[in-house]
C-alpha cells in the first residue's frame, strides 16, 4: 500500500480512472454484443455502397459558383438520406466538382441510386395528348408541345410551359390511397405552401373541369389526373381547399419507391444534375470478414504486448498492461460517445495505439531505472523518472495529435476512420501514462517492484 494519505488530486486521480473503467464496461459490455451493435460501422465493415457524383457544369463554373453548388447539393443530399432513414451515410466534397457518398447497410444499391442520383425537378403542366399503350405512335404538333413518358413507358404529350414547380410544395408524404379503385395502395400526398396554393388554384381555375394535368418529376410523368368539378370548385373558393388535395399516384407503388419519392420531395430538386461516376458495392460478407480479421489483429496485438511487458518488467510491467486496458476502454467508449464510425483503417489506429500506450510507459519505467541505479529511494526515482520524461511524451505526443487533426481536416473517409482512433489513442496513452499510471506507481504499492539490480548496501 501507499506509504502516505491520498491527496485531493490523488482521489481526483482515482476517480477519472473508475469512470473511464465504469463507462466502457456499461457502454461496451464485451463479449454480451456483436461489435455492430456496440460502435457505428464504417461502408468497409458492414458492406453498403459508395458512390462518387459529378455535378453537370460545375467543372466549367468559377470558384465561388462551384463551391455554392457543391455545398447546396451536399445539402440536399444529406436531407434526403436523413428523411429517407439511411443511418451513418457520410457526404463531403471529392474535389472541385465531385461529392463522395458512404451509405455503410445500405441493402439495395439500386434504391440508393436513384434516392442520391435523382434530380427531383417537379413541375405541373397541360397535357394535350395521352396515348393508351407503350406501343402508341403520337407525337407533339408544335414546338411548344413536347413528347414525355410514364413510369410505364406510355407517350403522353404535354406542353413545354411549366405551370408550377416544387418550389411551390412545403411538405410531401407517403399516404393510402382512399379511391375505393384503389383502396390499399400508396400514394404521395402534396403539400403545397400557402403561397404555391394560391398559385396552384389559379392554374386549376384556368385549366378548368375536364383538362388533365400532368405532375412530371425528372422528365417523367407520374400522374395526370382529370380535373374534376369539385377540385375546379375548391380552387374558386381559395387557396386554403387545395392545400393539401394533391398526390401522385399510379401503378403498384411499393414502400420503398413510395418513401423515397417523397424524401426527395421534401429535400427539394438539386441544382444541376448528377451523374454516378464512380460506384462501389461492398456486401455484407466481405464486411464481416474484415471485422474477424480487424479483431482477430486487434486481440493478438493485445495479448502479445501484454506478455512482452509483464516478461520484460515482471510486476512492475503490470502498471503498463493496466494503462493499456483503460486506454482501449477509452477509445472504445469515445467511439461510441462521439458517434463515430469505427472503419478497417480506424481499427490499425487502435492496434497502433496499443504499441504507443506501452511505448510511453517504456519511456517511464527506463527514466525510473535511471533514478533508481544512482541512488535514489523507490518513490522518489519515479517521481524524478516522471519528471524527466513529461517533457518527451508531451512533445510526441501533441505532434502526433497534430498529424492526426490534419488528417481528420483534409483525409478522405479511410483516413478519417483512421484520424479519429489515432486522436482518441493520443488523448488516452497521454493520460494513461501521466495520471494513470503514475497513481498505480506511486499510490497502488508497485513503487516496490522497479526492476534494477541495485550494488549491495544500497537501499
Amino acid at each position: 500500500m501507499a506509504q502516505h494519505s491520498m491527496t485531493r488530486a490523488d482521489w481526483l486521480r482515482l476517480g477519472s480512472m473508475l469512470v473511464i473503467v465504469i463507462a466502457g464496461i456499461v457502454l461496451i459490455t464485451v463479449p454480451f454484443r456483436p461489435v455492430k451493435d456496440i460502435v457505428k460501422l464504417g461502408l468497409d465493415l458492414q458492406g453498403g455502397v459508395r458512390l462518387v457524383l459529378e455535378g453537370e457544369g460545375v467543372a466549367a463554373m468559377a470558384a465561388d459558383a462551384q463551391t455554392e453548388t457543391i455545398s447546396r447539393m451536399i445539402e440536399i443530399l444529406n436531407n434526403r438520406v436523413d428523411q429517407y432513414g439511411l443511418a451513418n451515410a457520410e457526404i463531403r466534397r471529392y474535389g472541385p466538382d465531385r461529392i463522395l457518398v458512404n451509405i455503410p447497410g445500405a441493402t439495395d444499391p439500386e434504391e440508393a441510386r436513384r434516392l442520391i442520383g435523382q434530380t427531383a425537378v417537379l413541375e405541373f403542366r397541360r397535357v394535350i395528348e395521352v396515348g393508351v399503350s407503350p406501343t402508341d405512335d403520337i407525337s407533339p404538333s408544335s414546338s411548344s408541345q413536347e413528347l414525355l413518358y410514364n413510369k410505364e413507358g406510355v407517350p403522353i404529350v404535354v406542353d413545354r410551359e411549366v405551370l408550377l414547380t416544387g418550389a411551390a410544395l412545403s411538405n410531401a408524404t407517403v399516404r393510402t390511397s382512399s379511391d375505393v379503385r384503389e383502396v390499399g395502395k400508396l400514394q404521395v400526398g402534396l403539400t403545397f405552401s400557402q403561397e404555391g396554393a394560391e398559385q396552384f388554384a389559379s392554374v386549376v381555375r384556368e385549366l378548368g373541369t375536364g383538362q388533365m394535368l400532368a405532375i412530371v418529376l425528372d422528365d417523367v410523368v407520374q400522374s395526370s389526373p382529370v380535373l374534376q368539378d369539385s377540385i375546379v370548385a375548391a380552387a374558386r373558393e381559395g387557396w386554403r381547399s387545395l392545400q393539401n388535395s394533391t398526390t401522385i399516384s399510379g401503378g403498384n407503388m411499393g414502400a420503398n419507391e413510395a418513401k423515397r419519392l417523397a424524401a426527395v420531395l421534401r429535400a427539394g430538386a438539386l441544382p444541376v444534375s448528377v451523374r454516378i461516376a464512380e460506384e462501389t458495392s461492398i456486401g455484407p460478407s466481405l464486411g464481416s470478414d474484415s471485422i474477424r480479421r480487424g479483431m482477430m489483429s486487434m486481440a493478438i496485438g493485445f495479448a502479445l504486448i501484454l506478455v512482452y511487458m509483464f516478461v520484460l518488467y515482471r510486476r512492475f510491467g503490470a502498471v503498463a498492461n493496466i494503462a493499456l486496458i483503460i486506454n482501449m476502454l477509452f477509445i472504445i467508449s469515445g467511439l461510441i460517445a462521439f458517434g463515430a464510425v469505427l472503419t478497417m483503417a480506424g481499427i490499425a489506429g487502435i492496434v497502433l495505439t496499443i504499441g504507443m500506450t506501452v511505448d510511453s510507459n517504456i519511456i517511464i519505467f527506463e527514466r525510473i531505472k535511471e533514478e533508481r541505479r544512482v541512488g535514489k529511494s523507490p518513490l522518489a526515482a519515479v517521481r524524478a523518472g516522471y519528471e524527466r520524461s513529461l517533457a518527451v511524451i508531451t512533445d510526441t505526443n501533441v505532434t502526433t495529435l497534430v498529424t492526426a487533426g490534419i488528417l481528420l481536416l483534409v483525409g478522405s473517409g479511410p483516413f478519417r476512420g483512421f484520424a479519429i482512433t489515432l486522436a482518441l489513442g493520443i488523448v488516452g496513452t497521454v493520460y494513461c501514462a501521466l495520471v494513470a499510471s503514475r497513481f498505480l506507481l506511486e499510490r497502488g504499492g508497485f513503487w516496490r517492484f522497479i526492476p534494477v539490480r541495485l550494488p549491495e548496501g544500497t537501499k
